[in-house]
């Protein structure tokens, strides 16, 4: 007996062991105070201030982490080596802080509407702007890739925020610094936060500036006890997919096209010129023969990126040093953009009371962009319209210089444009802050800040002789030089109170803020060089230049109260006043309040029998904000320099160049929002619901005035739109154990109304019959697409005699719906009265999902994002199916008329000179369905297991690509796309814009 019971012992004594290991979130970084407890007992420890631990635990036990804030995670034990547990920020937790403007709040206590993401859940997308690791993410903001060129901005529209002459651009606060350099001169790694702030009442307090909503950029700071390095880099490939490329003809098919456009002339036309040798013989091309120009532009390019940040914390510093390198190499040949960032975040506790901050952030910025390369009839599109039988290289390896084939444009060799093309353009980015706060008394703080945003820009461009004419060069390089500067100050000074009495709580904050924007540039063109081995500006003979100068400033009052009894039934009033030069002297100062509620029923006692809900929260706002980006000087009288005749002598001087208005003022958006927040099951499903209603008034507008006054209009606030719409998200935690499934989607539907325009409702564009192609008008959405119904070809004489015509039309022109006449009432005949709206770039709703799993060491995040309902306009059409052979056209022109004998398919006319230009002008032949779902990232990656190493803490490498799948009717390149971006009276066109890549990735993360 003794025996066995000693066996026994021996047997038990041998399975415990000393559980070791360090815990960390998803950044790396350590995480003190987290508790370790052995599942099924009551032995647990908490992590130390270096989130390692110890615990006695036998072979095959569970151990179970938890920590505020965090999702708590399960880990089985097989082995002695040392864990390595990361725990994810559990975004449910009503305790997690969420940065609003001037303070940061419990998502508990938020009453506005307010859309929060935290960096680490934008991780596994290695893209070099936040933009676009933000899309899909948040509800109620539409945020589209319009453009692949290197280094370009996105575009982002918050609520369908919408103006005539104000922007759509939303306010970015960079560490509550409110500046004008963007977000991607950021470095998305250097991120800690970003907040949304969506309606009135959450915005209020940047008053004139928040009218298209408000996005918070807090940075990385240092945290208490955080001492560690990480690393991260990624490297990838970029290739432009054959889907939604130009579908134009080969050498041979356009050679037939132009061999039976000349045939046609001489049989219809009376020419007699003959058929040009190069088209004569078709068949001599090769089925796969020629120059596909639009491939010859592109290549197979690189993306490179690189970050370093150290984290310490001291007694009395805490400090972040932030170093990173992206260079991202474009599509299209000879274009780049390099980006170099550093930023040092730096706390300084003096004591107890008094705290100093200093946060700098540098970014030097290169590109070099081919100017004129896309948005419009420029370098992509001419070349691709190139005669394909061409060819950019000769066979002994030169370049020709250009073309000028028969019957069509002389070009240059556009291959050699974006090779020869010279313009570098350098950008010297700071944007730093300091401040000082102090306790006065026990939760009274007095915080001190000056805020400083400079840019330096330099742009140098050359373009010698040999790209800038057609077959022979141009008399000339030309050149320029130009240079601006940028400065931005803000001096904020603040008090803030914070108190508990017994069952109310109270927050009140107030403050004075003036600011001063300052900007100046120059620049000097230059022509008639000796030749193209010089490429500066001082061997020019002819040099011109010019400069520019331009400021404003604003002064601002401002204040909050937030107030809470017991936690549910919260109240919080904000007001702004601003004062700006912006605006004329009779309106110079704007007042922008705000009232929001929120009462959180789940707390009631009624609410005891819903086991199920863990919170329910109801939210109600109202509040006015302002737009006030309508430049610095429109309220005054302009002048402009005039020569004038004196005692027969000609003489300089000056004349008004438009009268002003001592009225004019910003832009006021009214808005309402109703909402609630929702958690089930143990906060396993998270669900939030907003709608809006607001209205924009006083819009600016150009109104008529006598045309005895000289001057035919003047700037004023007349004008209106109204907004509505509702939002949807919702979270859930599908898996919690070893596999973990959860899922993030949000919906959004927005509609616009316009109910005002001017003094006599006069609409907003669609007057011109091509490139003209949105129309904002009274009653009807903002910039619906306006022209002609097309309605195929005049196939036979009897259907030409029967149906309505234009001038122009004949048997087998174009046929387009009668709609109108001069009286309103369809008068048969196509005219400019006919054109009507064909068209709605505004989509039905938005919606975005992101799923991510993991399982052991292995993760996974699917990201989609996508549009349903709008419309988008090809302007490219104007040119690919200009059937007057002076382009290269679509294959489908093949089947046009030709003769009662061969009439085509009915969609294309034919090519008689003087009955084209109908077929040209914008109609619903060039406006497509722009729904889509994107595949924007997938990434795979996978965390190694490193045992006791004592230097490195994690090692992760994963794999991504991003758009890999694109699902759409859409036959262009990008239904994201936007020749205005997402600027709402000019929405949803298409006009051979940079194509988007797909990338494929490999990142590493490590953490020291």
């Amino acid at each position: 007996m003794i025996t066995c019971l000693s066996l026994l012992c021996f047997d038990l004594s041998a399975q415990t062991q000393t559980v070791t290991g360090t815990v960390r979130d998803t950044q790396g970084a350590t995480l003190p105070g987290v508790n370790v407890v052995v599942a099924g007992t009551t032995m647990g420890t908490v992590t130390d201030v270096n989130g390692k631990f110890s615990i006695s635990a036998a072979k095959g036990n569970t151990l179970t982490f938890s920590f505020v804030g965090y999702q708590s995670v399960s880990q089985k034990i097989a082995n002695a080596d040392a864990l390595n547990i990361q725990l994810t920020a559990d975004e449910t937790s009503l305790n997690e802080v969420v940065v609003v403007g001037y303070g940061t709040q419990t998502k508990r206590e938020l009453t506005g509407a307010v859309s929060n993401i935290k960096a680490a859940e934008l991780k596994d997308i290695p893209a070099p702007n936040v933009g676009q690791r933000l899309q899909g993410r948040l509800a109620g903001v539409q945020i589209n890739q319009n453009t692949g060129q290197p280094g370009a901005e996105m575009s982002i529209r918050i609520r369908g925020a919408a103006s005539i002459n104000a922007g759509n651009n939303p306010l970015i606060v960079v560490d509550g610094f409110p500046t004008q350099s963007g977000l991607n001169v950021i470095n998305p790694d250097a991120i800690e936060s970003i907040s949304v702030l969506k309606d009135a009442a959450a915005a209020a307090l940047y008053g004139s500036r928040a009218a298209n909503g408000v996005i918070l950029v807090t940075t990385k700071q240092a945290r208490n006890g955080q001492r560690n390095v990480q690393f991260s880099s990624f490297f990838g490939i970029q290739s432009v997919s054959d889907r939604g490329k130009p579908d134009l003809m080969n050498a041979r098919e356009f050679a037939q096209f132009k061999k039976e456009y000349y045939e046609d002339a001489a049989l219809y036309e009376g020419y007699k010129g003959g058929v040009p040798q190069q088209y004569q013989n078709p068949e001599q091309y090769g089925p796969d023969a020629g120059t596909n120009w639009f491939d010859v532009l592109l290549r197979t390019a690189a993306i490179q990126d690189y970050n370093l940040s150290i984290s310490t914390d001291a007694k009395t510093v805490q400090s972040v040093v932030h170093l990173g390198y992206n260079k991202q190499d474009g599509v299209m040949l000879n274009n780049s953009a390099s980006r170099f960032t550093v930023r040092a975040n730096n706390i300084f506790s003096v004591s107890d009371k008094l705290k100093l901050g200093l946060n700098l952030g540098v970014t030097y910025y290169s590109t070099n962009i081919t100017p004129g390369l896309g948005e419009g009839r420029n370098i992509i599109q001419v070349a691709y319209l190139s005669d394909p039988t061409l060819k950019y290289r000769n066979d002994d390896g030169t370049y020709p210089i250009g073309f000028a084939p028969p019957g069509m444009f002389s070009t240059p060799n556009y291959y050699q444009v974006l090779q020869q093309t010279v313009n570098p353009a350098k950008y010297l980015i700071m944007i730093g802050n300091g401040y000082v706060d102090y306790e006065i008394l026990k939760g009274l703080h007095a915080k001190a800040s000056i805020n400083i945003n400079t840019s330096n820009d330099v742009n140098r461009q050359f373009r010698p002789s040999t790209i800038l004419g057609g077959p022979t060069p141009a008399a000339s390089a030309n050149a320029s030089y130009n240079t601006a500067s940028y400065l931005n100050w803000l001096s904020e000074n603040t008090l803030t109170y914070n108190k508990a009495f017994g069952n109310h709580n109270l927050e009140a904050l107030v403050g004075y803020t003036t600011q001063k924007v300052t900007t100046e540039n120059s620049n000097i063109n230059a022509d008639q060089f000796p030749d193209n081995s010089i490429e500066w500006l001082n061997v020019a003979a002819n040099r011109i230049g010019n400069v520019g100068a331009s400021d404003y400033s604003l002064i601002s009052y401002l204040g909050r109260l937030n107030y809470n009894y017991k936690g549910n039934y919260l109240i919080s009033l904000a007001f702004r006043s601003d004062g700006s030069s912006k605006f004329g002297s009779n309106n110079r100062f704007g007042n922008f309040p705000s009232v929001s509620l929120g009462w959180v029923v789940s707390d009631e006692k009624f609410m005891s029998r819903f086991r199920s809900v863990d919170f329910l929260k109801l939210r109600a706002s109202y509040g006015q904000v302002g737009n006030n980006n309508i430049g610095n000087y429109t309220y005054l009288a302009g002048v402009n320099p005039l020569n004038y005749v004196f005692n027969n002598a000609l003489a300089s001087g000056r004349g008004l160049a438009g009268i002003g208005n001592a009225n004019l003022t910003w832009e006021t958006t009214t808005g309402y929002d109703f909402g609630l927040d929702l958690s089930l099951l143990n906060n396993r499903v998270n669900f939030t619901y907003d709608y809006y209603k607001k209205k924009t008034d006083g819009l600016l507008y150009a109104i008529d005035i006598p045309v005895q006054s000289g001057y035919s209009a003047v700037t004023s606030n007349i004008g209106r739109f109204d907004f509505w719409g509702h939002e949807f998200a919702i979270d859930t935690r599908n898996l919690v154990g070893k596999l973990n499934w959860s899922t993030s989607f949000n919906i959004s539907f927005n509609r616009n109304l316009v109910r005002k325009l001017g003094t006599n409702d006069a609409p907003i564009g669609g007057y011109q019959e091509y490139w003209d192609d949105n129309r904002t008008a009274v009653g009807h959405p903002i910039g619906l697409f306006y022209g002609y119904i097309n309605t195929g070809v005049y196939m036979t004489q009897a259907e030409f005699d029967s149906q309505p015509k234009g001038a122009t039309s004949m048997v087998g022109t174009a046929r387009f719906a009668d709609i109108s006449g001069p009286d309103g009432k369809p008068d048969g005949k196509i005219d400019i009265n006919d054109r009507a709206f064909i068209g709605n770039p505004n989509p039905d709703f938005v919606y975005g999902m992101t799923n991510t799993l993991s399982y052991n060491k292995l993760d996974l995040s699917v990201v989609i994002a996508g549009t349903v309902g709008n419309d988008i306009a090809d302007d490219a059409f104007q040119s690919t199916e200009n059937i007057d052979g002076v382009f290269n056209v679509r294959k489908g022109v093949a089947q046009r008329w030709r003769s009662l004998e061969n009439p085509g398919d009915g969609i294309y006319p034919r090519t008689r000179a003087g009955t084209t230009a109908d077929f040209r002008n914008f109609s619903t032949r060039q406006v497509f369905s722009g729904t889509y779902l994107a595949v924007k990232n997938i990434t795979l990656g996978y965390l190694f297991p490193i045992g006791n190493n004592k230097t490195v803490k994690s090692f992760r490498a994963y794999f991504s690509a991003q758009n890999p799948l694109m699902f759409t009717r859409y036959p262009g390149m990008n239904p994201e796309v936007g020749l205005a971006g997402l600027n709402g009276l000019n929405q949803g066109r298409d006009f051979t814009a940079f194509p988007i890549a797909r990338i494929y990735t490999l990142g590493l993360n490590v953490n020291f």
